[in-house]
């Protein structure tokens, strides 16, 4: 019996059998009460649910060997980070990340495009033909819903400035790198970052939870125009830190420039703002908030003169130029944005639904941890030692959190909350700063490894299966060897959330392979418009015309010649 109690910790035990209780109740409970709201049906939202239901059993299974007193003394992470030299583990992290980033990026995402990455992509590709924005084709609705078309002009809506870093790569026919890369060296930036707020032990161990986490990874691996502000932002925030131990105006000067060419990519970077000023008041910084602006204003501004080339108005942005301008508005009314939960129009009751959707989504995917992702956060002003940058980190979050309220759309999607990206390595900050107040070193390490073996790979499938742009289209099109050709590409019925979710990703999986200019392009890939397609047959008669479609709600598909109706 002595030797039982000096194997396991009976407390933790006692923890593991209710965390079995509040397991089971989940496993067994909560999809059928979802199935009771229609909002359930939401193809990312049974995602969420799916990877909830396939890891909540490892919440009572990591407590189970956390208890096991050799097991914790064995998993103890802090015996073996401390042991690495800063510049091996800097190259380990930077090489692990490229690789894996790379991995998701060919095998999962086809080294393609996904979502809202389509029209950032074909932006970049309209800069490295050597132009501003391309000539708007005479019949612009068969094509990418995302450009604006203003006095002749075609160019994406979203801010241009991932576009601009994107360019030099796809002239080298390598886009798919810039992501992973940016990725890699942010995880470096972070790590130097945090050696300057607090030491180098939290800096290796905030590196190692951003590398680990499902978000960070999955949308490092995608073309989302969030991983060039995300850089920017985490550039700017290394030389903050070198702001407040260095008296200088150089560093506020720079993290402003920073701060300011993220904007290019982001509006909602300037949730950063307002906490950077405070920050460097709060330091005694008074001259570097100067100097902060004097860096971040010009670099601010070139976003103005963006809109005044592409808009002909120095605060009209691309986007209020679109025909479904509402979709991407702020503020509450009517009509802001589609309907979501059931909720037509923007109103505070949809804002606050947001928010817990993107707690949830965050509980989980932020470190794939059985809801307990978040669980540290609030932890970390426990026993509360006034700390500068703890209270910079929870003002960003609660800044980004309130400026997203006045948006109608929850922004989760697989990938994760996308809308929170920029502010993960804060939540990567706090969660270390809360793990350091209690002995759960072991248990943490537990549940990195269930991550890792576990969480990861489920949560991948997704981009096998429904979700996503893929290449079922443009494989066709190699197979049966087509040149000079018309490619209609048909939307299934949309009769249920898969079919929906298909015809959501259809046409963006072949959009941004057009040419910027389209009658150059070898094959012209346009949507199905139905009797509207004689427009395209009378444009391009010397083509070929051909239509893909999907079959069986979206279990196969073909390519085959075009009959007119």
């Amino acid at each position: 019996m002595r030797k039982v109690r000096n194997i396991f910790d009976r407390k933790t035990l006692l923890f593991c059998i209710v965390s079995l209780f509040f397991a089971l109740i989940i496993f067994f409970f909560l999809p059928e009460f979802t199935r009771q709201f229609s909002f359930s049906n939401h193809i990312a939202f049974r995602y969420y649910l799916r990877q909830l239901h396939t890891i909540i059993l490892i919440l009572p299974i990591s407590l189970f060997l956390f208890s096991i007193i050799p097991v914790r003394k064995l998993l103890d992470y802090s015996k073996y980070i401390g042991k690495i030299k800063t510049l091996p583990f800097l190259l380990s992290i930077f090489l692990i990340s490229f690789f894996a980033a790379n991995l998701i990026s060919y095998f999962f995402y086809n080294h393609i495009p996904q979502g809202d990455a389509v029209v950032t992509f074909f932006q970049a590709k309209i800069f490295s033909s050597g132009h501003l924005w391309a000539n708007l084709p005479k019949h612009p609705e068969f094509f990418l819903e995302s450009m604006v078309s203003s006095n002749g002009k075609w160019f994406g809506m979203v801010q241009h400035g991932h576009s601009l870093l994107l360019t030099p790569f796809m002239v080298c026919h390598i886009s798919y790198i810039l992501s992973p890369l940016l990725a890699s060296l942010s995880l470096i930036i972070f790590f130097c970052f945090l050696q300057n707020a607090y030491n180098e032990k939290t800096a290796k161990l905030g590196t190692i939870f951003l590398l680990l986490s499902p978000t960070f990874l999955f949308i490092s691996s995608s073309y989302l125009n969030q991983n060039s502000s995300f850089f920017l932002i985490l550039l700017s925030l290394f030389f903050l830190s070198k702001a407040k131990t260095k008296d200088t105006s150089f560093f506020p000067f720079i993290a402003g420039v920073f701060s300011g060419f993220a904007f290019l990519s982001r509006t909602s970077v300037l949730t950063f703002i307002p906490p950077i000023i405070i920050f460097l008041i709060l330091c005694k910084r008074k001259k570097g908030v100067l100097f902060f602006l004097l860096g971040f204003l010009p670099t601010f501004s070139i976003q103005f003169i963006d809109n005044l080339l592409y808009t002909g108005n120095l605060f009209r942005f691309g986007y209020a130029l679109h025909s479904n301008a509402n979709l991407h508005s702020i503020g509450f009314g009517m009509g802001k944005g589609e309907p979501s939960f059931g909720i037509l129009g923007h109103t505070p009751l949809k804002a606050l639904l947001n928010l817990l959707y993107n707690i949830f989504a965050s509980s989980l995917h932020l470190f794939g941890w059985p809801l307990l992702s978040l669980t540290f956060i609030p932890l970390a002003f426990y026993k509360w030692k006034r700390n500068v940058w703890d209270i910079f980190a929870i003002s960003v979050i609660l800044t980004s959190i309130l400026f997203f309220s006045f948006y109608w759309f929850h922004g989760v999607s697989p990938m994760g909350p996308k809308y929170y990206f920029e502010i993960v390595p804060l939540f990567v900050l706090l969660t270390v700063r809360g793990i350091k107040k209690f002995n759960v070193k072991s248990l943490i390490t537990i549940l990195f490894i269930f991550d890792i073996f576990v969480y990861i790979p489920s949560g991948l499938k997704i981009f096998n299966t429904v979700w996503g742009t893929n290449n079922n289209c443009y494989n066709e099109v190699k197979k049966q060897e087509l040149h000079n050709a018309v490619v209609f590409i048909k939307d299934l019925p949309g009769k249920n959330e898969q079919e929906i979710t298909i015809n959501r990703h259809n046409y963006l999986s072949v959009a941004f392979r057009n040419n910027p200019d389209i009658k150059k392009g070898d094959i012209i890939y346009a949507k199905d418009l139905g009797t509207r397609d004689t427009l395209l047959l009378d444009e391009f008669k010397e083509r070929k015309v051909y239509v893909f479609e999907y079959l069986g709600g979206g279990k196969s598909w073909k390519l085959q010649p075009y009959s007119p109706l």
